[in-house]
């Protein structure tokens, strides 16, 4: 793990599988994916995904990201959208975020939707060996 919020967040994610959480384990998977790619895009890529920003989103009002808490004024989605549009994620790395984050989607939101140990342990091992050991 590259830092400590990568350390905290992974072991929420496993404190909820261990037990049996796996709804609140898939979210918190995301959430270290996700901040991770914050973070990294933010002390690495910050001046190629600013730059993007208007490009691959000419209609909205988004303003250029300064602080690591900028992001959260952005839809998750368009992060990601903007990282693989600037280069700096691969397709398949978009494709794994993309695919994740509707997963997470899922779980996050009250719905008839089955999470099971299988769904959250498929979910923590792809963000991690796919996002959090590839994005670095």
């Amino acid at each position: 793990m590259s830092t400590d919020s990568d350390r905290v967040f992974l072991e929420e994610t496993l404190i909820c599988f261990k037990n049996a959480a796996f709804r609140a384990a898939v979210v918190m998977a995301w959430n270290l994916a996700y901040d991770h790619l914050c973070v990294w895009i933010h002390t690495k890529h910050l001046a190629a995904f600013n730059t993007r920003l208007p490009i691959r989103f000419p209609k909205a009002d988004l303003q250029p990201i300064v602080n690591r808490d900028d992001f959260t004024e952005m839809k998750e989605s368009q992060v990601i959208e903007a990282c693989r549009s600037a280069g700096i994620i691969t397709g398949s790395v978009f494709k794994v975020l993309d695919e994740k984050l509707k997963k997470r989607n899922l779980a996050a939101h009250p719905s008839g939707i089955a999470i099971s140990q299988l769904t959250a342990e498929e979910m923590i091992h792809d963000l991690v060996e796919n996002v959090i050991l590839k994005v670095t």
